[in-house]
């Protein structure tokens, strides 16, 4: 163990970091601190979109027994905190609130009473639906910024490490005036370390986002599909036709 403590304090990214100055030092801290908030980043995603896909699995299925399309909502009052039941509780809330007030509370006894809305009350629901599919579609993307920025600024930073180290290690070599392999060397190796540690944070980010976003936008068309047919199912059930009119 001893052996190799010493050879970690010889060798290696330890002693790389040891002979860096301040300003390198300072940007690996940095590039660790990414390093870790990435991997928090992409830890959290992953179990989210886990845990809304059993959600959603668990909701449809529920939703595609239902006859009536605002049955869910007149007996149920736990919705969770969730895109599809976000879309469909604020759309049944906007539906109820246009439906004539001697009507409302029969809705909630019987939700297939012949209850009609004309055309523009019918759009204004959509609308409702709409602005609530965009709300959960931009909540879906939280945190993948972040991961964004860590992805792209950590080699620039690693980058920017590299061309000080190098920069201090000729400058030192020119002021003792010694053009020797091993003085340079120490200084370059310095140098390689941020770009190093640059990559180590920004490889598993990028793989870890593009994996990510396509899970979002495969969510993402799953959300707008039940958006969709929840409006199609309301308007078979609830739109007044012409003659009715």
């Amino acid at each position: 163990m001893d052996v190799g403590i010493l050879a970690a304090m010889t060798t290696g990214p330890l002693k790389a970091f040891l002979d860096s100055d301040l300003c390198g030092q300072a940007i690996v801290v940095i590039q660790i601190c990414m390093s870790v908030a990435s991997w928090a980043v992409m830890a959290g995603r992953v179990l989210h979109l886990r845990d809304l896909n059993w959600r959603t699995n668990r909701f449809l299925d529920e939703f595609g027994r239902q006859a009536d399309p605002i049955a869910l909502f007149c007996w149920r009052t736990d919705f969770p905190d969730a895109p599809l039941e976000n879309v469909y509780r604020q759309t049944c809330d906007r539906f109820a609130t246009l439906i004539p007030e001697e009507q409302r509370a029969r809705l909630r006894i019987d939700p297939g009473a012949p209850i009609r809305l004309d055309a523009v009350r019918m759009e204004l629901v959509e609308s409702a639906c709409a602005h609530a599919t965009d709300e959960e579609t931009m909540k879906l993307g939280r945190g993948m910024t972040a991961l964004a920025v860590f992805t792209s600024s950590a080699p620039l930073l690693g980058l920017f490490g590299t061309v000080w180290g190098v920069m201090l290690a000729f400058q030192t070599m020119a002021a003792s005036g010694v053009a020797d392999i091993a003085a340079l060397a120490p200084g370059i190796s310095s140098a390689l370390l941020t770009t190093v540690v640059g990559l180590v944070v920004a490889i598993p980010s990028t793989i870890f986002y593009n994996v990510l976003q396509s899970k979002i936008e495969a969510y993402t068309v799953r959300l707008e599909g039940f958006a969709e047919e929840l409006m199609g199912k309301l308007s078979l059930h609830y739109r007044a036709t012409g003659s009715e009119g």
